[in-house]
C-alpha cells in the first residue's frame, strides 16, 4: 500500500487537467488497484529512484566526493569564483568537517535512492502486470532491478561513510547504523539473488539504456569483492576474479572491448560494444551536462561553435603536472596530463571534424576553434585575453596551491563530446558510463597482479592501451617488470579520467590518505571515509559518527 504523501505531486498535477470541480475529498490512501492503472504508471514508478541515481551522478554531488578529493582532478579558486568558503579546498586537502555542502548533498542523494527504490518496490509488488498487459516474468525482471540499484546505494554509503542502517521498508522507524559486516552481507545476497533473473545481454547489437543487466549486477558484485578490504577488512579478491573471469568470457551477457578509445564516449555511446551501465542522456531529455558545463572557460561555446551549450563556468581542471613553467612536479601520484604519452590520440586539443567525428579529449593551449577562428576570451583576471589553457596553477609565478588559480589554470576534460552547430541536436547526447567492459579488462588484471601474474595482467592492460595509439603501435606497453602498485594507479587513471572512480580505486590500494600529489600532503587513515552530516545525526540520534 502506498501512502498518500509520496503521491501528493501526481494528485496535484491530475487535478490541474480535469475540470474545476473544486469541492474537497480527502483520501488517506491509495491502492493498486486504483494508481496502477495503465503501464505508463508502472513505468513511472519504476523509474522515479533510477531518476534519483541519474541527479546523483549529473549533479555531481556523488563525482565531487570522488574525483575532487584524489590526484586526478581538483577545482582551484580563481579569484572570486570557486572558493565557495573554503569547501574545495576542503575537499583537495581532505579537512572537510560534518558540515560540509557537498557531503550532505551526497549523503541525502544516495539515501534518496534507497527510499524510493523501498516504495518502488512495495508499491509494484501488489500490483496485477498481468491485467495490465505486461507479464509476470516483467514484473520479476522490475523487482530485482530495483532490489540491485537498492544494493547499489547501499554499497555507495558503504564507501563513502563505512555503511549505513540497512531499511526494509518505507515505513520503518529510524535505526542505529548497521555494522559493516552486516551492510556487506546485505548488499552481497541482495545482487545474488537478484542475478540470475535479470535479462542477460544476448547480442552486441542490444543498446545500454540505463536497465540493469545480469552483466551489470555481476559487476557490481564483483565490485563489492574487490573492494572487500577496505569495507571490511577481509581479502576476497579470489571471489572478485572468479566473476570478472565470467565476465570476461560471457557467461553474463556478450560485451567486447570498443575498438577505439572514443567508442565507450561518444554521441552513441550505448551503442558501444562495452556499455553495462550507462546514465542514459538525449538532447532535450534528462539531459546529462552537470560535468560538461563545469569543466570549460566562460565562453567555451566559442572554441565549440555551439550555441545550446550555454553558460560554461570555468570550475574543475586536470591536477596540475607542473609547479610553473618549465618545473614539473616529480611525485610518483598525479600529474595526469603528463602521464599521457604524446602519441597518445587522446592528448590532443579535442576538435569536432563533424557527423558525429572528433579527436582529442581535451581543452589545452590557445582556445581558437581552427575551423571558424572564433577565440575563448577571458572575462575576470584575463579580460579580453584569448585564453591559453596551462597545465598548471600559479597566477604569480611564485607558489601553487589551491588559492593561485587564474582563469587560464589547468587543462580541461573532454570525455564527453561536444558538437558544433551544425549538429547542435547532439549536444548532451553522450550517456554517462557507470559500468563499462574496460573495467572489467583493468579490475581483472588487478587480481592477477595481485596473486602474482604480473605477465596476465600487464596483457590485458595492453588489450585496451593499445587502442589509443595509431595502428595499435604502443611505445610505452605495461610488461610484468614495470608493473607496479604505482604504473597500475596510472593506467587506471588514463583510462578512466573522470569517470568518478578514483577515491574508491585509491582506498583499495591504501594509497588515498598516505600518498602526496601537487600540494596535498598525507592525511590520517580516518579520512577514507567522511563524516556523517551532522543534521542527519540530528535527525536520527540513533546514528553515531565516524572518527
Amino acid at each position: 500500500m502506498i501512502k498518500l504523501k509520496y503521491l501528493a505531486p501526481v494528485f496535484i498535477a491530475a487535478a490541474s487537467l480535469t475540470g474545476c470541480n473544486l469541492d474537497e475529498e480527502y483520501y488517506s490512501e491509495v491502492t493498486p488497484d486504483t494508481f496502477y492503472t495503465s503501464q505508463e504508471t508502472v513505468y513511472s514508478m519504476l523509474r522515479n529512484p533510477f531518476r534519483h541515481w541519474h541527479y546523483l551522478y549529473n549533479q555531481r554531488v556523488y563525482w565531487f566526493l570522488q574525483e575532487v578529493t584524489t590526484d586526478e582532478m581538483v577545482c582551484p579558486a580563481r579569484a572570486s569564483d570557486f572558493y565557495d568558503n573554503g569547501d574545495w579546498m576542503h575537499l583537495h586537502y581532505h579537512t572537510w568537517t560534518a558540515e560540509h555542502g557537498k557531503v550532505k548533498n551526497a549523503f541525502n542523494q544516495i539515501n534518496y535512492i534507497v527510499s524510493h527504490a523501498l516504495v518502488s518496490i512495495e508499491g509494484l509488488s501488489g500490483v496485477d502486470y498481468v491485467k495490465l498487459g505486461l507479464t509476470e516474468q516483467d514484473k520479476a525482471d522490475h523487482l530485482n532491478q530495483l532490489n540491485v540499484l537498492r544494493a547499489y546505494a547501499q554499497m555507495r554509503t558503504l564507501d563513502l561513510f563505512g555503511g549505513l542502517p540497512i531499511y526494509y521498508s518505507s515505513n520503518d522507524m529510524p535505526k542505529a547504523r548497521n555494522t559493516r559486516r552486516e551492510n556487506y552481507d546485505f548488499i552481497e545476497s541482495t545482487i545474488k539473488n537478484a542475478l540470475p533473473n535479470l535479462h542477460k545481454r544476448e547480442s552486441l547489437s542490444e543498446y545500454q539504456d540505463g536497465y540493469i543487466t545480469r552483466g551489470a549486477a555481476a559487476m557490481l558484485l564483483a565490485q563489492l569483492y574487490l573492494n572487500a578490504e577496505p569495507f571490511i577488512g577481509e581479502d576476497h579478491y579470489a571471489e572478485a576474479e572468479e566473476v570478472l573471469q565470467d565476465l570476461y568470457d560471457g557467461v553474463y551477457g556478450v560485451y567486447q572491448l570498443d575498438p577505439t578509445w572514443y567508442g565507450p564516449h561518444n554521441f552513441t555511446n550505448e551503442q558501444s560494444p562495452e556499455a553495462i551501465w550507462y546514465i542514459p542522456s538525449e538532447t532535450g531529455k534528462e539531459e546529462f551536462k552537470g560535468c560538461n558545463t563545469r569543466f570549460y572557460p566562460y565562453n567555451a561555446k566559442n572554441y565549440f561553435d555551439n550555441s545550446k551549450l550555454g553558460k560554461c563556468y570555468n570550475g574543475y581542471n586536470l591536477a596540475p603536472s607542473l609547479e610553473k613553467p618549465g618545473v614539473p612536479y616529480t611525485t610518483k601520484m598525479g600529474r595526469p596530463f603528463a602521464k599521457y604519452h604524446e602519441k597518445d590520440l587522446r592528448k590532443k586539443p579535442y576538435l569536432y571534424k563533424g557527423d558525429g567525428q572528433y579527436e582529442g579529449m581535451f581543452l589545452m593551449g590557445k582556445q581558437k576553434n581552427p575551423v571558424t577562428g572564433k577565440t575563448v576570451k577571458g572575462t575576470k583576471l584575463q579580460n579580453g585575453k584569448v585564453q591559453d589553457l596551462v597545465d598548471y596553477i600559479n597566477i604569480t609565478g611564485n607558489k601553487s596551491d589551491m588559492t593561485a588559480g587564474d582563469e587560464n589554470s589547468g587543462i580541461r576534460l573532454v570525455k564527453m563530446p561536444v558538437p558544433n552547430e551544425k549538429d547542435v541536436l547532439l549536444t548532451f547526447n553522450p550517456d554517462f558510463p557507470v559500468l563499462r567492459f574496460t573495467e572489467v579488462v583493468f579490475n581483472l588484471a588487478e587480481c592477477k597482479w595481485r596473486r602474482g601474474d604480473k605477465e596476465g595482467a600487464a596483457e590485458l592492460i595492453n588489450s585496451v592501451r593499445k587502442r589509443n595509439f595509431e595502428n595499435g603501435n604502443d611505445p610505452d606497453p605495461v610488461t610484468k617488470d614495470n608493473l607496479d602498485l604505482y604504473r597500475l594507479a596510472d593506467e587506471y587513471m588514463l583510462e578512466f579520467m573522470g569517470e568518478a572512480h578514483r577515491r574508491t580505486d585509491l582506498v583499495r590500494w591504501n594509497l588515498f590518505t598516505t600518498e602526496s600529489w601537487w600540494d596535498k600532503e598525507p592525511t590520517p587513515s580516518t579520512k577514507n571515509v567522511f563524516y556523517i552530516p551532522n543534521e542527519a545525526i540530528y535527525a536520527n540520534p540513533l546514528l553515531k559518527q565516524n572518527d
